[in-house]
């Protein structure tokens, strides 16, 4: 028999709703969106994403603001807006208590199974409302469907690159790989003067398409800054360019910090495997907030978001606080409450203020101490797959 799926819809969390229709929907059946007037615009990248047809699907909106805490409006609302003859599967996560209370009462006088969906430990309860609350008949089920990193963005109306997928550098090199640079730059290999070598291609040359190592080495013109030593820094780390003489603009990219973030992205891929991953992925959404919203490795599991910010080098706490900013801005903006943001970086912090900084913001910081701690490690590692 076809039923209708009831969802309360909220800005702050529409996976609730999102996971609960892709673990009970079937072909014939409805859905049913219960919203405030300021989150109506949710439904939409949601029903998108679904791909269903937007004629079995229908909106309960709550016009006015006051509505959404007046229990009784709610109720009727709901009620003179729904068939009293259909079977409803409920959803009762989402909105404000006022309007999960009042969803349950009106669709308790139906014909209804209700539920609860538990995004962060990725369960749905099955809840019977009746007299008894002795007879244990509540069901906890484990969500099997897995979602992918579009998904999640398509769901909170968030566009994406990842039909264009960044390429791993590294795939191409057989000496100076992710893991020679971390040894180098963990156990303090590089000089002073290799140091300036990477500020200036950092400072000056990482956005360019390509540079020519001997004109870069060699120059006198004053739009180029010379980098006398390039070549002797190249193969002090062993990078050989794949084209001679040339560095074009993704080895650029990789020596200024590139190298780090495919460290992290291999780490992750090996010890959490995840459902899905991405590099470099490029996102944006209807904000009036514009500022760079790559995020460096990003992954999902058990349809839990994690968005990890590499940086090799953190030169001081005021630069520390502007990437904890960007970072905590980009999931209280962009990527919801039901993400797990975290900062890698050889940073080291002996005192523990930045993860302090970095807690209070709701982001975790992995600095060099845990990074180069095969116990400390494992433990972040275990702690993202418990999640």
């Amino acid at each position: 028999m076809m039923k209708t799926l009831v969802n309360i819809i909220s800005r702050e969390h529409p996976l609730a709703a999102y996971l609960f229709i892709k673990e009970y929907y079937e072909v014939g059946d409805k859905l049913l969106f219960v919203a405030a007037n300021e989150d109506f615009e949710c439904i939409t990248p949601l029903v998108n994403t679904l791909k269903i047809d937007k004629e079995l699907v229908q909106r309960v909106v709550l016009r006015r603001d006051s509505d959404k805490y007046t229990y009784e409006r709610i109720c009727r609302i709901i009620h003179s807006a729904v068939d009293k003859h259909g079977e409803y599967y409920v959803n009762l996560a989402g909105g404000t208590r006022y309007m999960a209370l009042s969803v349950q009462h009106v669709f308790s006088t139906f014909k209804s199974t209700f539920f609860y969906v538990q995004t962060r430990e990725n369960l749905i309860v099955k809840t019977i409302f009746d007299n008894s609350i002795y007879d244990d008949d509540d069901e906890i089920l484990p969500i099997k469907y897995k979602m992918k990193l579009s998904e999640y963005f398509e769901v909170y109306g968030l566009t994406h690159d990842l039909n264009t997928p960044k390429s791993l550098v590294s795939d191409h090199l057989t000496a100076c790989t992710p893991d020679h640079l971390f040894e180098m730059f963990s156990k303090r290999k590089l000089t002073s003067s290799d140091y300036k070598v990477l500020d200036v291609l950092r400072e000056k040359y990482r956005n360019w398409k390509y540079i020519d190592i001997n004109e870069v080495e060699t120059t006198i013109n004053d739009t180029m800054i010379p980098i006398p030593n390039l070549s002797r820094f190249l193969k002090y780390i062993k990078f050989e360019p794949a084209e001679k003489g040339i560095l074009q603009h993704d080895e650029l990219d990789y020596l200024t910090g590139g190298w780090f973030e495919e460290y992290v992205y291999r780490l992750i891929q090996q010890n959490v495997e995840p459902d899905d991953i991405a590099m470099g992925v490029r996102i944006d959404g209807c904000t009036e907030i514009r500022h760079n919203n790559e995020l460096d490795v990003s992954f999902i599991k058990n349809n839990q978001l994690y968005v990890i910010e590499c940086k090799s080098g953190i030169n001081s706490e005021s630069m520390f606080n502007e990437i904890v900013y960007k970072v905590s801005s980009l999931k209280e903006v962009l990527l919801g409450l039901d993400c797990n943001s975290y900062i890698f970086s050889l940073k080291k912090d002996p005192t523990g203020d930045l993860k302090k900084i970095a807690k209070y913001m709701g982001v975790t910081f992995c600095d060099f101490d845990t990074l180069t701690r095969e116990d400390k490690l494992k433990k972040t590692l275990k702690r993202m797959n418990q999640l």
